[in-house]
């Protein structure tokens, strides 16, 4: 009981950090960042951070339960290209969502299949279907863009509720609330924290570890094919190429929102936070006309930061 007790001060204790973070980087870009502190603008931080979100989501439940996907950015440019395509050669639109998901479930499953079944390492295993699904997107079209003109999917990520709240957000902070309610309350949440944290003990105790994890990544590629959908429905078109980079996003805000990359420790609360200082720095770097060179660099450096305080909180490899 006392180890319980512990545990909830450090998981407190990590999150008021990030948030104190997260509160001083938009103090600091409201006093040197022109525009930045306007209500169009901090609906500008909210948008670009959905994506990035609602994928981050799946990618706390890997983390958390000791795994890792890097195939994530690959699987957003291959759903957002089946959507779109599908709805440009039916004008179906909720066909072309039904199968990019089903797609983005696809991919989660064969990446959780490689790590369960054939015993590949997580990092290696997503490795290499980060490089199948990216070029499955440009076959698709050859490596050509699709426009996307049907209003109702652009609706999904243009869209707002009374004209002030994206759409897309109120779909990110659904999927947070889902996901930290899962988490918490649920067998399957407490499947997920014990799994990550030992593995073998879990399997002692008589859980399905390989089937949890199975699991586990069906979910993620599910909501990266969501993030998919959202960023094909924003551009209102499909792109191959679209997600290059996410992964690093997502891992970095899941690992900076106090979850250990050793598994067992993490909460969707925490990744939120991570996900608003990945956004906040974007956006208050782009309206300071940082080079977009610069602020990759800078985003290295969160991730590197983000490391070293799951090394420091007991996190790291020996």
């Amino acid at each position: 009981m006392e180890q319980v007790k512990t545990n909830k001060k450090i998981n407190l204790s990590t999150e008021m950090t990030v948030l104190i973070a997260c509160v001083g980087l938009f103090i600091i870009f409201s006093a040197i960042a022109p525009n930045f502190l306007t209500v169009s603008n901090v609906m500008n931080v909210f948008l670009y951070s959905a994506v990035t979100g609602i994928c981050a989501t799946g990618m706390t439940l890997v983390i958390i339960s000791g795994g890792l996907d890097i195939s994530v950015g690959s699987v957003v440019g291959l759903t957002g290209m089946v959507a779109g395509l599908v709805i440009a050669g039916t004008g179906n639109v909720a066909l072309g969502i039904f199968l990019a998901l089903l797609t983005g479930a696809g991919c989660g499953a064969l990446n959780g299949l490689l790590v369960t079944r054939f015993k590949i390492v997580p990092i290696i295993a997503t490795l290499a279907t980060m490089s199948i699904f990216r070029g499955m997107a440009m076959l698709t079209t050859n490596g050509q863009s699709q426009i996307v003109s049907a209003d109702a999917f652009k609706w999904l990520g243009r869209g707002y509720l009374l004209d002030v709240v994206p759409y897309c957000v109120i779909i990110m902070i659904a999927m947070f609330i889902i996901i930290g309610y899962v988490l918490k309350n649920t067998p399957f949440g407490r499947k997920t924290y014990s799994i990550g944290g030992n593995p073998e003990a879990s399997r002692l105790a008589g859980m399905n570890v390989k089937g949890v994890r199975f699991v586990i990544y069906i979910l993620c590629g599910l909501f990266a094919g969501l993030s998919g959908i959202v960023t094909a429905s924003q551009t209102g078109t499909a792109i191959p190429a679209a997600g290059e980079g996410l992964e690093m996003d997502v891992i970095g805000a899941v690992v900076l929102g106090g979850a250990s990359m050793s598994g067992g420790k993490g909460s969707i609360v925490g990744t939120l936070l991570g996900v608003l200082i990945f956004a906040i720095l974007q956006n208050g770097l782009t309206l300071l006309n940082v080079m977009s060179f610069w602020q990759t660099i800078a985003k290295g450096i969160v991730l590197v930061i983000a490391v070293m305080l799951d090394v420091a909180r007991g996190g790291g490899y020996e």
